[in-house]
Parts: C-alpha cells; sequence; structure tokens
C-alpha cells in the first residue's frame, strides 16, 4: 500500500538535510575552542565559551521554540533553520574577532536546534506508523553518523591544510547544501482535530516542554553525559596512555558499528518491541566504559569505540521511535525538542562535570563513573517506560 511506503522521495531528501545539518555542526564543534584560542589568543577557559554559548542558546531555542514548529508548521519551520544555519555556517569564514564569533555561535546554536527539532518531527510525520523503529532507525542513524565523521573530517582537513579555513568551507557547503534541499521536502499537515486539542491543553510548562515524555528521556540526558566524556575526553586521554595513533580511528569505528547495527535494531523493535534489544544497548554501553577506562592498548581503545557506537546510537533511536509512536501529530514539534533538549543537557553539563572530576580520580575513574551513569540510564528506563511495555 502506498501509505506503507518507507523510501519515498521525501524520507530519503529529510534524511539527506539532517546529514548535512549535523554533519556541518560536528565538522566545527571539535575545533571551535582551539580555534578561538589561536586565531584570538584568549585564554583556554575563554576560548570554552565558544561551546558554552552554543548550548545555552540552543536549549532555549528548544524550551521556547519547540512549540513554535507545531505552530508555524514543520515545514516552514525546517526552512527558517536551514537558512539561518547556512548563513551562520558561511559566516565562520569571514573571521571578525572574538566576540562577532561569540555571536555566531549564538545564531548557530538557535538555528541547529530548530532544524534538528523540525526535522524530526517532519520524519515522524512522514513515516509510516507501523515501520517507526525502521524508519525511525534510519533517519536518526544520519545525526549518529555525524556525530563520527564530522570530528573525523575536521581533524583531517585541519591537519592536511595546516588551519582551520578548509574545515569551515567544508562545513558551509554542507550546510547550504542542507537548505538547498528542504524545498524538495512534502510534510503532511496534522489534521484540525490534532491541532485543536493542541492548542486547548497546551498550558504553562506543558507548552513548553512535552512533560508526558519527561522520565523517558531523562534517559538520554545520562547517556550523552557519556557520550560527552568520549568526544570531550577521548583524546587527551589517548595521549596519556600513550595511544594517539589508535585514536585517530576511534570515531571511524564509532561511526561504522551505528550504520552496520541501525537497520536490524530498527526492525527487530517493530517485530519485538523496544524492550527486546534497548537493555542490550545499555548493557554494551557499560561494558564499553569499563574497558575504555582500561584501554591500554589500541586494539581495547577501538573496542570500546564499538561497544560505545552501538550502546549511543541504538538507544537514541529507539527512544526516538517511542517518542514519535506514542506522541499526537500535532505536539511533534514540542515532542522532539523535549526529546534533543535532553541531549543537549548531557552534552553540555557532561564536560564541566567530568573536568571537574579528573583531576580527582583521573581518566580511569571518570570513564568507571559514566559506566555506572550507563547502568542508572537502564534502571531509569525500566521505571519510566520498560516495565510498562
Amino acid at each position: 500500500m502506498e501509505q506503507q511506503r518507507l523510501w519515498t522521495r521525501s524520507f530519503i531528501v529529510l534524511m539527506g538535510v539532517n546529514l548535512c545539518s549535523a554533519l556541518s555542526f560536528y565538522l566545527i564543534t571539535v575545533k571551535i575552542t582551539e580555534f578561538a584560542v589561536d586565531a584570538y589568543a584568549v585564554p583556554q577557559s575563554l576560548g570554552a565559551m565558544t561551546v558554552t554559548v552554543y548550548v545555552i542558546s540552543a536549549l532555549l531555542t528548544r524550551l521556547f521554540f519547540g512549540k513554535r514548529i507545531d505552530s508555524w508548521g514543520v515545514k516552514r519551520a525546517l526552512t527558517i533553520g536551514a537558512i539561518i544555519n547556512a548563513i551562520a555556517m558561511v559566516l565562520y569564514l569571514f573571521p571578525a574577532g572574538f566576540v562577532p564569533l561569540i555571536v555566531v555561535r549564538v545564531v548557530q546554536g538557535f538555528a541547529f536546534a530548530l532544524t534538528t527539532g523540525s526535522a524530526a518531527a517532519g520524519a515522524a510525520l512522514i513515516i509510516p506508523r507501523n515501520r517507526y523503529g525502521e524508519g525511525i532507525g534510519y533517519f536518526s542513524m544520519m545525526q549518529a553518523l555525524a556525530t563520527g565523521v564530522g570530528p573525523f573530517v575536521a581533524i583531517l582537513l585541519t591537519n592536511l591544510f595546516g588551519g582551520y579555513t578548509a574545515m569551515f568551507a567544508a562545513a558551509a557547503i554542507i550546510g547550504v547544501i542542507a537548505a538547498v534541499g528542504v524545498p524538495f521536502v512534502t510534510i503532511p499537515q496534522p489534521d484540525a482535530e490534532h491541532l485543536e486539542a493542541h492548542h486547548i491543553h497546551a498550558h504553562g510548562i506543558s507548552s513548553l516542554v512535552q512533560t508526558a515524555i519527561v522520565p523517558l528521556v531523562s534517559v538520554l540526558f545520562l547517556v550523552y553525559l557519556g557520550y560527552s566524556g568520549i568526544l570531550t575526553f577521548v583524546t587527551s586521554y589517548a595521549d596519556w596512555r600513550g595511544l594517539s595513533d589508535a585514536v585517530a580511528l576511534y570515531f571511524v569505528v564509532y561511526a561504522i558499528v551505528i550504520l552496520i547495527s541501525r537497520p536490524p535494531v530498527g526492525r527487530r523493535v517493530d517485530r519485538k518491541g523496544e524492550n527486546s534489544t534497548i537493555y542490550f544497548c545499555f548493557a554494551a554501553l557499560v561494558v564499553g566504559f569499563i574497558v575504555l577506562a582500561f584501554a591500554v592498548n589500541g586494539a581495547l581503545l577501538l573496542a570500546s569505540a564499538a561497544f560505545a557506537g552501538f550502546g549511543i546510537g541504538a538507544t537514541q533511536s529507539i527512544v526516538q521511535a517511542v517518542i514519535a509512536r506514542e506522541t499526537p501529530p500535532s505536539e511533534m514539534g514540542r515532542a522532539n525538542s523535549t526529546f534533543f533538549m535532553s541531549m543537549d543537557l548531557g552534552t553540555g553539563i557532561g564536560p564541566i562535570l567530568i573536568g571537574a572530576m579528573i583531576p580527582f580520580i583521573g581518566y580511569t575513574g571518570s570513564y568507571l563513573f559514566l559506566a555506572v551513569m550507563a547502568a542508572l540510564a537502564a534502571i531509569v528506563y525500566h521505571f519510566a517506560h520498560g516495565q510498562h511495555h
């Protein structure tokens, strides 16, 4: 039947838009603090503001504009976000000082939050409901893939060309491609009955956050607390272990595992339910952090990347599929903003928390702490959702 088709033009193009938006973001993120320090001679603590202001901007956007995705319409919100994101990416090519850089980071935080929230809402409206596990698995694979490919390409370009211009140019081109793709996406509109119910019942904090899914998305806060510990510190940890050569492949292995695991995980969730898989994801993440904590050689370091790629990538996909399945169509924007907000919080708070812990318990102790957080995520999931399904 036509309505059961997954691989429609709109779905394929929307996946491409999602990949390009995320890739342009992760291309810059891994090097932006280093760029600020090198280009403007600011101290490391001030250079880190480039990350802090982005996180704050993205969080505020998701909090106050999530409901706008529903009221403006998903397609309009996606168009606005993608265009502003492309403009922000181009502005990196014209360095004007540290303060203008901070302003661009704030603008990019707004644009990226709006783009990812509306793209996820659009995917939930396009994908057939009986194929959410598989469809959301493929869709969210694009963003997860960007978390692995983006940092790798950024490091490669800066090493090859001895500066940051090539990295910024690549991010700008990819950001523009994302904006150009949006007009080719057709997104169904929620029916009038759903919209009316949304306007009647959304008040107070419920008008900003999808409160019904907060217990479930708190799982992603804990998982992305762990991801931030990898993204921010795995390079310096590998240097400390004397594994600088092996760490260059860390995010490649991470991305490959996501690519391989997402499709079968999505199909299994559709057939047997989320509980059939997600507990294995939490277990893989616990193992990944334990192996990372004691990674005395390159093989163990890359093994931890494989476990982490499966654990983080599949958990995100499964939770997103559950939210898409159980959220009314007229509230997809608010629900997906809440979903991404939990990930942003984990990614933003993690480096501060873990960075404060490392001087006292070292890298090994910090990664063992993140293993405990992954186990806690499994417990939270069980009581928030798992035991009812």
